[in-house]
């Protein structure tokens, strides 16, 4: 029976090597906050929401305090107080930013626009409308007999809200 090697007591083990190789003044410097400012920007260009951007700030902050030779509790404070200021100040700006000047998409772009009627619709059971070259379930307040032009006032699932025109 082969018995696996004991790690001899210089080397310390698999979790002491990685505890040696990932020492905290590698953590600290302004070499490591600027490449988790890297990885927040590539990350956030990924997503969506601003999250991960919100983020940002406090790791330059965080790698100004390195670079001027600031200690581990400065760096800290400093990241903390920097994302803060993201979140809670940034961060609402760029999502209001990004909804005024956004374009309604998918089901969302319907709204406002014109159809027809190709299944009649009453009040109790949806019918179909044609929007550009899709059809649609929908439903109104009033009965709406097939032929008629309508337009959209919202979607509620895949139901379309619709109103008479004219």
């Amino acid at each position: 029976m082969i018995l696996p090697q004991q790690d001899s007591p210089e080397s310390g083990g698999f979790f002491e090597q990685v505890r040696q190789a990932f020492d905290s003044d590698m953590f600290m410097s302004w070499e490591f906050w600027i490449m988790a400012t890297v990885i927040l920007v590539i990350g956030e260009i990924l997503t969506a929401g601003f999250l991960l951007g919100a983020f940002v700030p406090g790791t330059l902050v965080a790698g100004l305090f390195a670079a001027f030779g600031w200690g581990f509790q400065a760096q800290l404070w400093g990241f903390v107080g920097g994302t803060l200021v993201g979140l809670f100040l940034l961060r609402p700006v760029f999502l209001r930013r990004l909804e005024v000047e956004g374009e309604p998409s998918n089901v969302d772009a319907l709204v406002g626009l014109e159809g027809k009627v190709v299944g009649t619709i009453t009040g109790q059971t949806p019918g179909r409308v044609r929007m550009r070259s899709e059809e649609w379930r929908a439903s109104a307040t009033e009965d709406i007999p097939a032929g008629t032009q309508v337009r959209v006032l919202g979607v509620v699932g895949n139901t379309l809200e619709v109103e008479r025109i004219g």
